[in-house]
């Protein structure tokens, strides 16, 4: 698929301030499952320097720093990326395809951080995601491949998608026993229970085509889980699917708030932002 991604995300504070360094995860990740071109960033207002680089997890990042003060912050992204993962189960688990996943000695150290469980959850919402983690476990017959789609079916079956604007992640227990999550939560659940079985997986920002007759798209987020054979592949529980040519990575991360597209403080006496962004994905013939 070919895409023409415009992205706008547009900061207004309340009152003049000064803008401390910004990161900007914006730029689509390069990979061989998808090919970027014709990129261009505007930041407004016009920045005293702008660096490209790339973080600990080899995601693009811009870093923007400023000089005077500003009443708003604007961010502009178009760029053209065609996605060339048509069908995402094109290859084969190479250490077996039965549980317990098996990881070559050197690729379990630069896991280890992807395979914490730690960090998502306490106790009780390990001993609750463990009890799904077995029954749909089971239900594949230890097979992981099979596991993984019947995890990705059954989180988008039972979590309704909830637009939720609160920062942060919503805990794993309240969107299990609430049964409603937004994208972000819904992944955490999806990457809490991978881990508890075994699977290295990370969070990933990025955007997704959803009504091909409409242009608007909307941030979105999902996981990626790490398979000898496969290498990273994506996993969207919100849609139920596996990832294929219809997502835009930007960024993916054992940590959620290393997804963000956009992180940064400002300098101002009683000063409060209020932001909103527009994205629009349109399709076009190669």
């Amino acid at each position: 698929m070919l895409y023409h991604v415009v992205h706008q995300t547009h900061y207004e504070y309340s009152r003049p301030v000064f803008l401390e360094p910004h990161l900007i995860r914006l730029h689509p990740r390069g990979d061989p499952f998808q090919r970027i071109s014709d990129y261009a960033i505007t930041i407004t207002p016009e920045p005293a320097g702008v660096s490209l680089g790339l973080d600990a997890e080899n995601n693009p990042f811009h870093l923007a720093w400023f000089h005077g003060i500003t009443e708003s912050l604007q961010v502009v992204v178009n760029f053209d990326v065609e996605t060339l993962l048509a069908n995402p189960f094109n290859s084969f688990l190479t250490a077996g395809e039965l549980f317990p996943l098996v990881l070559h000695a050197a690729e379990t150290p630069p896991l280890a951080a992807c395979l914490d469980i730690q960090p998502l959850m306490n106790n009780e919402e390990r001993g609750m995601l463990g009890d799904l983690v077995r029954e749909i476990r089971d239900g594949a017959r230890h097979n992981i491949l099979l596991f993984l789609k019947l995890l990705t079916v059954h989180l988008f079956e039972h979590i309704e998608k909830i637009s939720r604007h609160e920062p942060g992640l919503q805990p794993i227990g309240q969107t299990l026993t609430g049964g409603g999550g937004s994208c972000r939560d819904t992944a955490l659940v999806f990457i809490g229970a991978c881990r508890l079985a075994g699977i290295p997986a990370r969070f990933v920002s990025g955007c997704q085509e959803g009504d091909v007759d409409l242009v608007e798209a909307d941030l979105h987020g999902w996981a990626e889980v790490y398979l000898p054979g496969f290498g990273w592949r994506g996993f969207d529980p919100t849609h139920g699917l596996a990832v294929a040519d219809h997502h835009i990575v930007y960024a993916a991360s054992a940590i959620w708030e290393d997804t963000a597209p956009l992180t940064g403080t400002f300098r101002g006496t009683d000063a409060t932002a209020t932001m909103s962004h527009q994205i629009t994905m349109e399709r076009r013939h190669l």
